[in-house]
């Protein structure tokens, strides 16, 4: 079993929570979890591994299965598997364990170096952003999980490849007083010493996840990012002041642009004058963030990049991915792929929208 195998049969086993304890446990023909007796279970809305780097090359991992508590079904299944675990959590770390043991031995194989883990744990909580959540919690310790190259750590390998699906996230944080070298591929998301990717939105391939970090100098790794990220900012501010100012493109004189984003998308967007009665402008605060969305689709004469969403709503990586997941899910929305990008466009029929993708890919 190579190492990419190994990983998505980890998260397949355990993204489905079981609410028993374990005896004789194996994978049902719907790659979850059975359990003996009546096998309840419950699907995870979203996963997310965290996983914190350390000096001697350790890392503290938390896998954590959130579950939406939005109906009484889902909550009352919560609440067994927190009295359950509770009671035995030995019954859910024992499988656990044995699952990242076997995923450790691969990572052995594939890096030649030396690994295990231990300190396995599992909690329940419930938490609240903006709808209630259940959450069960795994954490333990992955020793030679990062390699120790002086003043360095190089950390990815042990997960090569890993797949995530559009529920799931992956964050990689630094130790403190260590800055950031160098990362691949682009993390969807940056903070607090942290790198963030969304299944959504990133496929790993080989060599990848990469990061690198180090205690020494600055280094010119640091410096183009803090530049690039001066940059995006730089950029985001001047054209969110530029669209708060504009003059409707009805009154534009024949030199003027049709729209400040015109030369960095792929699409050129409607003329009709944002905020009129046939288009309202997508940034107006009255509408809502989905209907922001497909209103500046409408512009865009329904084809954009997502990372283009991001500039002209002046929303973070993770809150777009979010609603446009949403709309994707409700079929109000399409999306493919375009070499690290996502290409957004309104639903069409199947030739049609075949057509677009091989024009924008061609193009």
């Amino acid at each position: 079993m190579n190492l990419r195998v190994a990983l998505l049969v980890l998260l397949v086993g355990v993204g489905t929570v079981a609410t028993a304890p374990m005896t004789a446990a194996q994978p049902s023909s719907s790659d979850s979890v059975s359990v003996a007796g009546e096998p309840e279970e419950i699907d995870a809305d979203e996963t997310r591994l965290d996983i914190s780097l350390q000096e001697d090359g350790s890392a503290e991992w938390s896998v954590e299965f959130w579950v939406r508590l939005d109906d009484t079904e889902s909550t009352e299944a919560f609440e067994s598997i927190r009295d359950d675990i509770d009671e035995d959590p030995d019954a859910y770390t024992d499988q656990f364990a044995d699952r990242i043991d076997d995923t450790v031995a691969t990572a052995v194989s594939a890096t030649d170096r030396e690994m295990s883990a231990e300190e396995f744990t599992v909690d329940t909580a419930r938490q609240s952003f903006g709808a209630e959540y259940g959450v069960v919690r795994y954490t333990f310790k992955w020793h030679g999980f990062a390699a120790v190259d002086g003043d360095e750590l190089h950390a990815g390998d042990a997960i090569e490849g890993l797949y995530l699906d559009d529920e799931t996230r992956l964050s990689i944080s630094r130790p403190d007083a260590y800055h950031l070298v160098s990362v691949g591929p682009e993390p969807d998301d940056e903070r607090d010493r942290t790198v963030i990717w969304h299944g959504s939105e990133t496929d790993f391939v080989s060599g990848e996840p990469r990061v690198v970090v180090s205690t020494g100098g600055t280094g010119l790794g640091v410096t183009a990012i803090g530049a690039a990220a001066l940059l995006v900012v730089v950029v985001g501010v001047g054209a969110a002041w530029w669209y708060r100012t504009r003059t409707p493109v009805s009154t534009q004189s024949d030199d003027s642009p049709s729209h400040p984003s015109a030369e960095a998308s792929e699409t050129t967007p409607s003329t009709t004058a944002a905020g009129t009665d046939a288009t309202p402008d997508p940034r107006d605060d009255l509408l809502s963030n989905e209907e922001q969305v497909l209103r500046l689709l409408e512009e865009y004469d329904g084809r954009m990049k997502q990372q283009a969403v991001v500039e002209e709503l002046g929303w973070t990586d993770a809150k777009t991915s979010k609603v446009i997941s949403s709309l994707r899910e409700d079929g109000d929305l399409e999306s493919f792929r375009l070499g690290r990008e996502n290409v957004l466009s309104l639903p069409t029929d199947d030739g049609a929208s075949d057509a677009a993708a091989d024009s924008v890919q061609n193009g």
